[in-house]
């Protein structure tokens, strides 16, 4: 008689089923499995204790590990991370096995920044400006070429309340009132709502309203804004004086909730030049190549 095939494990018990082995059932208050119980041995908690844990119908978490759970809700996934003190490789990789893409929740409200000493190598690296900011907009890195753009070449410690609260910030970001302001707030309210736990985003958002000045425009959602890339802004340099910022942003993948942001400095006397000089066309002729008002580079919010 022919011996029947083992069936092949399924990603996330591969994954999972480790996990669950490293966590005593009693250290979460289930009993203790007694000495001699008949069923198979098992370490750990065993998919019966992950019912039990996460509320659910029996043989739900069974189903699970196995692939055969059809889209899982997010409150389950973000529960079975956290019984299990999964990584945040780990926790993407059972989002990206049960649902096909990367999780829409975090597993903990993101703190800090992973890995910043090299975050700072990285920004002395860069020509351009360049800075890092954890989900607050606490600074965690920061190149010199970024320092020069504050009066006295230090940079804040939150950029958010240095662009919304200050009189440096209104002065330095150039069409404040109708780019930057109207921009960060949207970023502001976006973080808030995705991350309602985090204290310090309460708290730049309850100063933000109580402005007198940056509050109106916060409470008007003018500008819906996730991010500042791709976006080009005027700014006034205090050292190389008014001009074009074009800026670049990403999230680093270790630390959800963090950002990226790259400034290309272009000063309006680098850009008047360049539009100013002569070229030669293929036959030639000299031409000078002067901007028209619409080819000029233009605000973005």
């Amino acid at each position: 008689m022919a011996k029947k095939a083992r069936t092949r494990e399924h990603p996330l018990g591969l994954l999972l089923a480790p996990k669950r082995r490293l966590i005593r059932p009693e250290s979460l208050g289930l009993p203790k499995r007694a000495a001699g119980r008949p069923g198979p041995k098992a370490e750990g908690l065993t998919q019966s204790h992950m019912d039990i844990l996460l509320n659910r119908a029996q043989r739900t978490y069974n189903r699970f590990e196995r692939g055969q759970l059809p889209n899982p809700p997010d409150d389950f996934l973000v529960a079975v991370g956290r019984l299990l003190k999964l990584t945040p490789d780990e926790y993407t990789m059972m989002w990206l096995h049960a649902r096909g893409h990367r999780p829409t929740h975090p597993l903990e409200t993101p703190v800090g920044l992973h890995a910043p000493d090299l975050w700072q190598e990285a920004c002395d690296g860069m020509g351009h400006m360049m800075y890092v900011t954890d989900l607050a907009w606490n600074m965690y890195a920061h190149n010199t070429a970024f320092a020069d753009m504050f009066i006295g070449g230090k940079a804040p410690q939150n950029t958010a309340r240095w662009m919304l609260l200050t009189e440096e910030g209104r002065t330095t970001l150039m069409d404040w009132e109708t780019t930057w302001a109207p921009s960060l707030s949207a970023q502001l309210q976006a973080a808030l709502a995705e991350h309602p736990d985090s204290e310090e985003l309460r708290q730049i958002d309850a100063d933000v309203r109580a402005d007198p000045v940056a509050g109106p425009i916060y409470r008007s959602g003018a500008a819906p804004s996730i991010a500042p890339d791709g976006v080009v802004r005027r700014l006034r340099h205090p050292l190389h004086g008014p001009g074009v910022a074009k800026m670049v942003a990403a999230t680093p993948i270790a630390s959800p909730g963090a950002r990226m942001i790259i400034v290309i400095f272009e000063p309006e006397v680098a850009s008047a030049a360049r539009a100013t000089s002569v070229h030669v066309t293929a036959t030639g002729t000299p031409v000078r190549d002067m901007w028209s008002s619409s080819q000029r580079p233009t605000t973005v919010s």
